[in-house]
């Protein structure tokens, strides 16, 4: 992976370093570089499926096993790595055997060619109707021998062609895979750098605006600490599936880090991102969370937005500080509001 998925600030890293090394000892879990990054994903939300996995063992004893420890990394960290790896690995065993198919359907044309040339030069001199019938017969049987070869050789093609279609599936599962949040299940940062980056050189190349919105979800903090991340993670779900349903078309909404989204607008101006936002924030804020078994409530749940619309010679550094300076001024201002970039 070429995209940094670290990108807390130092407030939320330290809180998270803070976390992980009281989760790691409780559980009787070494404190080493690898199991660290376990921790520090598991405290910080950042992978779903590992959260599953280590709750489930950590629930069931105070001593997560060793064992498994490795067998978590390489499957949560390194398996894009490893599935590019297959795919890799079978395109070579797909074209190592296709280039003997057609070395020995070469040879086979080949000889036969030569057949064919004999037969030729037979033809232009004086032979007997008997000797004539047999290389007729040789020329027939050569024929058929090729066709067969040919027939099989249109057969191997035919598979290969599906497995290169199987591979070009698998590669394209696992490109998406790797732009997708495993939390939220909508776009990661690394999809939403992408993307800006798309929407910039659209918006210069056809002279049409866009806005970007950045969102950070209020007191979040206090809500991991008075119900834990289990329920943390819930409220991520239920913000993520919001902007999810009230952007449409080309929008795009992503997990930008933490308890943080984003949101790009193509071909929109200011006054219509402030429209998409405050129709988000007043979704969210109308909702009650609560637990569906135990009945329990948890309260209400509320996000401030900043909005800014691209200007023709922004950087995208440039055009997130502005859209980050706005979201600043809405929770300076009260939080549960949004607020426009100067």
């Amino acid at each position: 992976m070429d995209q940094n998925p670290y990108i807390e600030n130092e407030e939320q890293a330290s809180e998270y370093l803070r976390m992980a090394i009281s989760l790691l000892p409780k559980h009787k879990i070494p404190l080493s570089p690898l199991n660290y990054r376990l921790g520090y994903d598991f405290v910080a939300g950042k992978n779903e499926a590992l959260r599953t996995a280590l709750i489930e063992v950590v629930s069931q004893s105070t001593n997560a096993p060793t064992e498994s420890l490795w067998g978590w990394y390489k499957r949560f960290f390194i398996q894009d790595d490893e599935a590019l790896n297959e795919v890799r690995q079978g395109l070579v065993s797909i074209i190592t055997n296709m280039r003997g198919d057609f070395e020995h359907s070469s040879g086979n044309l080949s000889s036969y060619t030569e057949k064919l040339n004999q037969f030729a030069g037979i033809l232009h001199t004086k032979t007997s109707p008997e000797a004539m019938a047999a290389e007729v017969n040789k020329v027939i049987k050569e024929t058929r021998t090729t066709e067969q070869s040919q027939r099989q050789f249109e057969t191997q093609l035919t598979h290969i062609a599906n497995e290169m279609e199987s591979l070009r599936k698998e590669l394209a599962q696992v490109k998406e895979e790797s732009l997708i949040d495993a939390l939220t299940g909508i776009s990661n940062r690394k999809a939403f750098d992408t993307t800006l980056e798309q929407a910039i050189h659209a918006a210069r190349d056809m002279k049409s605006p866009f806005c970007v919105l950045l969102a950070d979800i209020d007191y979040f903090k206090k809500v991991n600490d008075e119900y834990g991340h289990i329920v943390g993670d819930k409220v991520l779900r239920f913000v993520a599936s919001i902007f999810k349903q009230c952007i449409k078309g080309k929008d795009m909404a992503a997990r930008f880090g933490g308890e943080e989204f984003a949101v790009i607008l193509p071909q929109t101006e200011l006054f219509g991102a402030l429209v998409v936002a405050e129709q988000i924030r007043q979704t969210i804020a109308s909702g009650t969370l609560k637990d569906m078994r135990s009945e329990e409530v948890y309260g209400r749940v509320t996000i401030s937005i900043g909005a800014a619309q691209f200007n023709a010679d922004d950087l995208p550094s440039i055009l997130l500080h502005r859209a980050d300076q706005a979201l600043y001024q809405a929770k300076e201002s009260g939080r549960n509001r949004v607020k426009m970039a100067a």
